[in-house]
């Protein structure tokens, strides 16, 4: 899985992910978190509303289209049935897809492409205003060396940019 959701849930679970070694289930609700019983009631209505369509030309909760075809696919269902033709069974599956998709995550890629990373020096051992080591005078730390977290979108590259300004640049001259 990737995009901006991704790296962000990632970064704020840094921590736990490193603590359960990348072992653990992800547990999905593609709705936006309404349960099953009213996700039930939202697909029967669109196969009542809709029965000549296809599956695949209906997309409930604005869902992107490539994702309603795998979620389609993963329920097992095809993406050619028409809505009249889903029945209790065909909603309940999709229903149980779309609140509890779940995916077993074992460890990191085999590429080494993640990049989301946490910890490092803390920022109460530094003096923030010239980035100092309190316990190492002249040692000055910046970037992804200090426990600095930002979401996706830039943020750490500032946070890496200010850091390293300040350490480099508002040193007294000796």
């Amino acid at each position: 899985m990737s995009g901006p959701a991704i790296l962000k849930l990632s970064a704020f679970g840094a921590r736990q992910l490193h603590t359960s070694n990348y072992r653990f289930t992800a547990q999905i609700n593609w709705t936006g978190g309404l349960n099953d019983q009213v996700v039930g009631e939202v697909l029967t209505e669109m196969s009542n509303r809709h029965p000549a369509k296809k599956l695949h030309n209906i997309r409930p909760f604005d869902l992107p289209e490539r994702l309603w075809m795998y979620l389609i696919q993963r329920a097992g269902l095809s993406e050619g049935k028409p809505c009249a033709e889903l029945g209790k069974k065909g909603i309940n599956k999709l229903t149980s897809v779309l609140t509890n998709d779940q995916y077993q995550v074992k460890g990191k890629t085999t590429f080494k492409e993640e990049f989301v990373t946490c910890g490092g020096v803390s920022l109460e051992s530094i003096q923030t205003k010239t980035m100092e080591s309190q316990t190492c005078p002249g040692l000055y730390f910046s970037g992804e060396v200090l426990d600095i977290d930002g979401i996706t979108g830039g943020y750490n590259f500032q946070a890496a940019w200010t850091t390293g300004w300040i350490a480099g640049k508002l040193q007294p001259k000796a």
